[in-house]
């Protein structure tokens, strides 16, 4: 089996056990505070994709959210994933929340998998070919008047209120975009960028296993991302994210917004 088989069948199994779940009172637990959680799910989830992967290729490496990495000298390929991408959303919501599995082989993109679990709407691109919500060809928006675009952020409150990177910046960004719009999850608003269905997507922090399998898919369909200071977006490290509908758009921003 190739692993991007291998992956759409772990992440569809993933997101079927997940639209069955249902949390008991003990499921829920904080890690570094009240606003960051994580569930039985989530380490459950991200057990399974890792079991799952590394029984087919146990030369790979694997980076996710809720375990330490798994690494050989040489890895032929490392693995990033993200088990439930918006656990708050999946434990008061229910919906609005994925799972993303992407896959690199050094620095190169081999493919990028994001389910939206309760929709059932599995994003996915694999490098050179394109990018697809199902069967159906994405392409990011061209727009590139800044009134007329859509800002997602998957947090409100680190992006606009609290001390951060570029937040003066980012509050005059706000009032000039047509509107601000927050669905909770890195994942789903890269790939909402990559449908058309939002403009700009921004995050003053976000992890590897956050966004490692969406910007295959966001670049795959023509849009663009980088760091909020414009450098690239490391592979490895966590940081800012800035993704817009195409280049132009993203240097746009860059250039009259100056985020530092």
């Amino acid at each position: 089996m190739e692993r991007f088989e291998l992956a759409e069948a772990l992440v569809r199994k993933a997101g079927a056990a997940l639209r069955q779940a249902r949390l008991e009172a003990d499921a829920v637990s904080c890690k570094t505070g009240h606003q960051d959680l994580v569930t039985v799910w989530d380490r459950r989830t991200e057990q399974f994709l890792r079991q799952g992967i590394l029984s087919e290729f146990p030369s790979d490496a694997i980076v996710g959210e809720e375990y330490p990495t798994v690494s050989t000298a040489a890895p032929e390929a490392v693995w990033y994933i993200d088990p439930i991408d918006g656990t708050t959303n999946f434990i008061n919501q229910h919906r609005n929340y994925a799972v993303s599995v992407g896959c690199w082989q050094g620095d190169e993109p081999l493919f990028g998998l994001v389910l939206d679990v309760e929709a059932d709407r599995l994003y996915h691109a694999r490098a050179g070919q394109g990018a697809w919500c199902g069967k159906t060809p994405l392409a990011a928006s061209r727009r590139k008047n800044i009134s007329e675009l859509l800002l997602f952020t998957p947090d409100v409150l680190r992006t606009f209120l609290q001390p951060g990177p570029g937040r003066q910046d980012l509050l005059r960004l706000a009032q000039d975009v047509r509107a601000v719009r927050s669905i909770g999850s890195v994942a789903l608003e890269l790939c909402a960028v990559a449908c058309g269905e939002a403009d700009l997507c921004v995050a003053t922090r976000s992890c590897p296993w956050d966004h490692n399998a969406a910007r295959i898919i966001l670049q795959e369909a023509g849009g663009a991302i980088a760091s909020l200071n414009g450098a690239p977006l490391p592979l490895n490290e966590p940081g800012t994210v800035l993704a817009a509908g195409s280049p132009e758009a993203l240097a746009l921003v860059l250039n009259e917004y100056g985020m530092e």
